[in-house]
């Protein structure tokens, strides 16, 4: 199996990150994906590669800033993480995209260094990891997204922007604007919840352009559900997965993970 999302670099794990690793191999995890918030992060995570580099599940590293840092963003964050991303370790650049959660006076800031990174991630030719989140009932921020990537990907060549909306939850209208860009849906713990619905929203998304993630140490799956979560937690993701599509967990795992080695370009059995 393969986690596309967790940030095994907070101080989150540091008491037990090796243990966390281990438990991820003993449910058959072959790779985790680590999604930078900055320049900072992005260098944790490629030391943390190097580290891990002879263990049981391959680490890689993404690059970006989150919209979350993106408050009075320089033109010299934006070289450092150029810089970061055109490593031939960082599989991606992310994660990015758009907040309307938090704080909301810097949408100016969010959308500068949401273009720069649609255009990096077409220049060093990686997947862009997108983070989108608004408030409840409403639906700007995911309009401005799929605005600004539609612009970003008619100016650059036919496929060349490609990617994945991490921790996808609709609304609903949001999936046929993200199979027409050619993107990929991330599912993570939140298709357990209850409430959130996304098993029902995401039912029209083929299998094939499904990736598994966790957003470990957040959003663990029922019924780690408010306590911290970690990648192993990416089984449970499956098995829900595969009761409401109906299929065998197996298939699910399969699918699932070569998608994400195609999408990444990770390394065969990584």
């Amino acid at each position: 199996m393969i986690d596309t999302h967790a940030h095994l670099y907070l101080p989150q794990f540091d008491a037990d990150r090796a243990e966390v690793i281990s438990r991820f191999a003993e449910i058959g995890g072959r790779a985790i994906l680590m999604p930078a918030t900055d320049a900072e992060t992005t260098r944790r995570a490629l030391e943390m590669e190097d580290e891990y580099a002879d263990g049981p599940v391959r680490l890689h590293t993404m690059a970006a800033i989150h919209p979350t840092s993106a408050k009075g963003i320089t033109d010299a964050a934006l070289a450092e993480i150029a810089g970061l991303a055109a490593d031939s370790r960082v599989v991606a650049v992310g994660e990015t995209g758009l907040d309307h959660y938090w704080d909301v006076t810097y949408l100016d800031d969010q959308e500068r260094s949401l273009r720069f990174h649609a255009r990096l991630a077409v220049e060093v030719d990686k997947p862009l990891v997108l983070h989108m989140r608004d408030k409840d009932g409403q639906e700007t921020c995911a309009r401005a997204l799929v605005g600004i990537l539609g612009e970003e990907s008619a100016a650059a060549p036919a496929g060349a922007l490609r990617g994945v909306f991490h921790c996808f939850g609709g609304p609903a209208w949001l999936v046929s604007e993200v199979m027409a860009l050619g993107f990929h849906v991330g599912l993570g713990g939140t298709l357990t919840y209850p409430r959130a619905d996304v098993a029902t929203v995401t039912a029209s998304v083929p299998l094939e352009r499904i990736i598994l993630e966790t957003d470990a140490p957040y959003l663990a799956p029922v019924p780690h559900r408010g306590r911290r979560n970690e990648p192993a937690y990416v089984r449970l993701v499956a098995d829900r997965l595969a009761e409401v599509r109906g299929l065998p967990v197996d298939e699910v795992e399969a699918v699932t993970s070569s998608n994400a080695v195609r999408l990444f370009g990770l390394a065969v059995g990584s």
